[in-house]
């Protein structure tokens, strides 16, 4: 279902982009993208949306970035490897967002896609809840002093 894809060619706006979702602590839009640019010490004139819209495609179709079709958000490709597949776990509280892939994954959903005659071009799982940390918040909330 995935094959490594070739590192792409970057240009300068690219790899800004690139880094700026790598030291995100959570998705950013396209918005976001452009503001935290705009704000940087060599940052001439702000991004114009096009421009942004096509390097984070790039970087998606270079296997560098993913969208996160219900934030509407971009985030860094933490799991090299992968082309077609990748699943993110975010967090309804802080929005913190880990990526999950696995071969035994992949082999399910292409399985599972050539059983039902569809050629798969992208699969992007998103599983919503509480990470560890706001899990450990929301109990220490009902407890009462005693």
């Amino acid at each position: 279902m995935s094959s490594p894809l070739p590192a792409p060619r970057l240009n300068a706006v690219q790899t800004r982009i690139l880094n700026l979702l790598v030291a995100a602590q959570k998705p950013l839009s396209a918005y976001e993208v452009i503001d935290a640019l705009s704000g940087e010490k060599h940052s001439e004139k702000p991004l114009a949306p096009p421009t942004v819209y096509r390097a984070l495609q790039k970087l998606m179709d270079g296997g560098l970035a993913h969208r996160l079709e219900s934030q509407n958000a971009y985030v860094a490709c933490r799991a090299q490897g992968h082309a077609l597949c990748a699943g993110f776990m975010i967090c309804r509280a802080c929005g913190v967002t880990r990526e999950f892939s696995g071969a035994a994954l992949e082999s399910f959903l292409g399985q599972a896609a050539r059983k039902n005659g569809f050629a798969a071009e992208a699969v992007s799982i998103e599983i919503r809840g509480l990470c560890s940390a706001c899990q450990q918040s929301e109990s220490r909330c009902g407890e009462r002093p005693g």
